[in-house]
């Protein structure tokens, strides 16, 4: 696991080492174990590693034997062993044993479709002097980043857009209104976008060719939809899943360093840790929490633990260490992400990172098998599909009456709503009213479906809880999920795997029956049931809770003043109105709605925009202080 930034200029005398150190600064913490840069032409390329695999000779960047290729590589490929048997009996010969060795012998061999033979998590860029053209891709989910940055001298890369931050061509970051507007209905902006607006993202399963003229071409190499259901029996399917992801556990445990596991009190993290530590005995499971009631998972951890006879350590947080970590969050995050969960998974990560060098995570069971409360919704969907235009009219009245956060409302708005115009994803902020009343730059011309509407219309033909888990494996996953793995695992020098984001999961997955997923008042059944004699009885059956933080709480009471004193001194006058986001604080203190979800996104944005934009000279002194 790694990091890199990169140019590729029209001019080689554009090429600036400077600005490429700098830029590799602000990633360091991808790869503290070694740092290198190499300048080739009009291609320019600097890399921080963090060993994992080949610990002796796979350092970066790498430039074959004949030096017309020069590579570097952000991720695992873990079946990188059984892509270089064939080569080798080809008469291809190796100078190392590393993964970034065998990708450019492979890039040489099939050209740019080598990408769809891997199976693993990555972000890649190979120069070919020859060519004089450089290949960038990005694995299929999205689960390793690339940024990029195209400019009239050309384009430039980085596996955060924190880097950016030194780039004065770029003339400092900005905010893109538009884009704002859909961070406080998403809670993050969803991919290929950033909130700049100017600096894009590389889309999952999508590569692009660049030479000096700039991008010259970019495409999707894989297509990872939903396929139609497969007849086969409910014991037989899962009796292959558990082969499935047993053998995709044991690939994501390919490693030269200690691997450890995240678990949660759910049943994804516990099969995860189940798997792992039939493998390895000697595995170690951590767990995250806080001293309020009904806000902590480590009960109901260490139980499962305990089941399955792991090694468990338990970090039990406090608010203080909460608020503390706050910015540093926020700043790993790159593009705003208003999730409160964050906090929970970068102090965790930061325990972990204390003990082994690589996690696994259970990220993507989720998207993959049903797993959200919000997916039972799509049952009610397909009763009220069909009722009287007329009736639906009134539910959807109705449910604009009713105050947010009271029952009922989201029942009446999910039945005379359509799916298509009222779901985003797994979470769902402000909806456009609210927007209005406190975001100074809003735009009553622009929604949300501006972005949804075409992924919608990819699986227009399908029922309503394929849509959902389509826009959620399209949004959600990559906007918000695996951002949070990847950035705030990163920020501690951490690899997080995440088994159940393969290839071969995915596939087995897609076919599965809507029956197979929901089924006896539970989600995601088949996977349940496929491990049930792994885990305890309690947690085959129990509910999703996802990190659980008590922000709700907290801003009441040992948060309400850290939390207004942001918003008061917040520099984002622009775009935030104060008066209205004090009213919204003291509205959620005084218990009259439940705003906390709310607020933290005002409060991400504000501490983004004053990192980012408008302290960012104290910033970018912090990077080269090693205090960032």
């Amino acid at each position: 696991m790694c990091g890199f930034v990169g140019m590729f200029n029209r001019d080689p005398a554009l090429n600036d080492e400077n600005l490429l150190t700098q830029m590799s600064c602000a990633i360091r913490h991808r790869g503290p174990d070694e740092n290198d840069y190499i300048v080739r032409d009009s291609f320019c390329v600097a890399f921080r590693r963090l060993s994992i695999i080949d610990l002796d000779t796979g350092s970066q960047p790498f430039t074959s034997l004949d030096g017309r290729f020069t590579a570097v590589f952000n991720g695992e490929i873990y079946n990188y062993r059984d892509l270089r048997k064939p080569l080798i009996e080809e008469g291809v010969e190796f100078s190392t044993n590393s993964e970034i060795e065998v990708l450019v012998a492979l890039y040489r061999k099939y050209g740019e479709q080598f990408i769809t033979m891997l199976r693993g998590m990555f972000a890649i860029m190979i120069y070919d002097s020859e060519a004089g053209t450089a290949f960038v891709g990005r694995d299929p989910f999205g689960i390793k980043p690339m940024y990029y940055r195209e400019t009239d001298s050309g384009v430039m890369f980085s596996s955060e857009m924190k880097a950016f931050i030194f780039d004065g061509s770029m003339g400092g970051f900005r905010v893109d209104p538009s884009l704002l507007q859909h961070y406080f209905t998403f809670q993050y902006v969803p991919e290929p976008q950033t909130l700049t607006g100017e600096i894009k993202v590389l889309e999952a399963s999508h590569y692009m060719v660049v030479d000096k003229n700039g991008i010259r071409k970019m495409e999707a190499y894989a297509d990872y939809r939903f396929q139609v259901p497969s007849e086969e029996s409910f014991e037989a399917k899962a009796e292959r899943l558990r082969k499935i992801i047993t053998e995709s556990v044991e690939y994501h445990m390919i490693s030269d360093v200690e691997v450890g596991t995240f678990l949660s009190s759910g049943i994804d993290s516990a099969i995860i840790t189940a798997v792992a530590s039939r493998l390895n005995p000697g595995i170690k499971a951590l767990t995250v929490g806080f001293g309020v009631s009904s806000y902590s998972e480590l009960s109901d951890a260490a139980e499962i633990a305990r089941h399955l006879n792991v090694e468990h350590i338990q970090l039990k947080a406090s608010c203080e260490q909460f608020r503390d970590a706050f910015e540093r969050v926020v700043w790993s995050l790159d593009s705003p992400v208003a999730d409160p969960s964050t906090v929970a998974i970068y102090l965790i990560a930061e325990e972990a990172a204390k003990r082994v060098k690589v996690m696994l995570s259970g990220e993507g069971a989720d998207e993959l098998f049903a797993g959200y409360k919000t997916y039972r919704d799509s049952l009610l969907s397909g009763r009220f599909a069909h009722a009287p235009a007329f009736l639906k009219a009134i539910f959807r009245g109705l449910s604009r009456l009713i105050p947010d956060g009271v029952k009922g409302k989201n029942f009446l708005m999910r039945a005379g709503v359509p799916l298509e115009e009222r779901y985003v994803g797994n979470a769902f902020l402000f909806d456009e009213k609210a927007k209005a009343a406190f975001l100074r730059t809003f735009d009553p011309k622009q929604r949300y479906t501006e972005l949804t509407r075409d992924i919608f219309a990819e699986v227009a033909d399908r029922d309503p809880l394929i849509k959902m888990q389509y826009m959620d494996t399209r949004t959600w996953l990559r906007g918000d999920i695996l951002v949070k793995g990847d950035r705030l695992s990163m920020a501690h020098s951490l690899e997080v795997r995440v088994p159940f984001l393969d290839r071969e999961v995915f596939e087995f997955a897609s076919a599965l029956k809507n029956s197979d997923k929901l089924r006896e008042g539970t989600t995601k059944y088949i996977l349940r049931y496929a491990f049930k004699d792994y885990v305890n009885p309690e947690t085959f059956m129990r509910p999703k809770l996802g990190y659980p933080v008590p922000v709700r709480v907290w801003l009441k009471g040992e948060l309400y003043g850290w939390a207004k004193e942001i918003i008061e001194k917040s520099a984002a006058d622009e775009f935030i109105d104060k008066k209205a986001a004090l009213k919204m604080l003291e509205d959620h203190r005084a218990g009259k709605a439940d705003n906390y979800r709310k607020l933290w996104s005002i409060l991400v944005f504000i501490t983004w925009h004053r990192l980012y934009i408008a302290d960012a000279e104290n910033t970018r002194r912090r990077i080269l202080a090693g205090e960032l």
